[in-house]
């Protein structure tokens, strides 16, 4: 424990749903990985009602367990960082697919970005999972970056640190797996630096995906008509620039001709 402050500089939030067989594996290599960071930290596994033993392992080998009040992965992932103090959080998933040793990356390269992103789509990362799941991962990516002007490549990715006192204030609707959309694009939209690191995605360890692409299609499309809301109002940081090179004309005519009055009266 730090002695000044008595709280974890980092904290680790990992989702779960009957995932014990995964966190039998998984924790104790989390553990090593943090305690050769030398700094103090803490991992909170945040069930969702499992019904395998997954409170029991997770509880055993040092995780804090928390029953998340909502249901979804998007409440999971939120009251897991809720619960938790620390400078930094870093998020992933329970199934093995999120290989501990690369949170060093992230901790060595924290002070370059307020969120650094396990990326599966920038030069040197990869996606070792069944081609219908890459294939429908590459076009979800592509739409929202493209639809929304984002110069990034994997806002799906799950793996990833924050820097805490950013996610304090976000108002997020989304329930499901489409949080992670929505966090990225508001604190991106903040003007905040997001940078992304190439990684390596496995398939996962035992058990099946939770993930039912039909199922949270709907939730996608909500997510971004939201999002492309917001990419396209002044409550957008870059939103002066973007909108004078509009691929909207109406948009594009708007901005200029508002640029071209301040200029007038200035």
């Amino acid at each position: 424990m730090t002695p000044d402050t008595g709280q974890p500089e980092l904290a680790v939030v990992i989702p779960a749903w009957n995932e014990r067989e995964n966190l039998e594996l998984l924790l104790p290599a989390l553990r090593e990985t943090l305690d050769g960071l030398g700094l103090y930290w803490e991992i909170i596994v945040a069930d969702g009602g499992s019904h395998d033993g997954t409170v029991e392992a997770a509880g055993r080998r040092g995780a804090r367990v928390i029953q998340q009040r909502d249901r979804g992965y998007g409440a999971a992932l939120t009251e897991g960082i809720q619960a938790s103090r620390a400078a930094y959080v870093v998020t992933m998933d329970a199934d093995l697919s999120h290989r501990p040793i690369f949170i060093e990356d992230l901790w060595k390269h924290r002070e370059e970005a307020e969120v650094l992103v396990a990326s599966r789509y920038v030069p040197g990362g990869e996606s070792r999972t069944h081609w219908f799941r890459r294939l429908c991962s590459r076009i979800l990516n592509v739409v929202y970056t493209r639809l929304l002007s984002l110069p990034l490549h994997d806002i799906s990715s799950g793996f990833r640190l924050y820097r805490r006192d950013i996610l304090e204030g976000l108002r997020l609707q989304a329930r499901d797996f489409d949080i992670l959309e929505e966090i990225l694009i508001k604190i991106y939209s903040q003007g905040f630096q997001v940078r992304e690191l190439p990684f390596r995605y496995l398939s996962r360890g035992t058990g099946r995906t939770h993930a039912r692409f039909l199922r949270f299609g709907w939730a996608y499309l909500r997510t971004l008509v939201r999002m492309w809301q917001l990419r396209n109002s002044v409550a957008s940081a870059d939103y002066d620039h973007r909108a004078f090179d509009s691929v909207i004309p109406l948009q594009r005519y708007w901005q200029r001709a508002r640029h071209r009055r301040e200029w007038d009266e200035g």
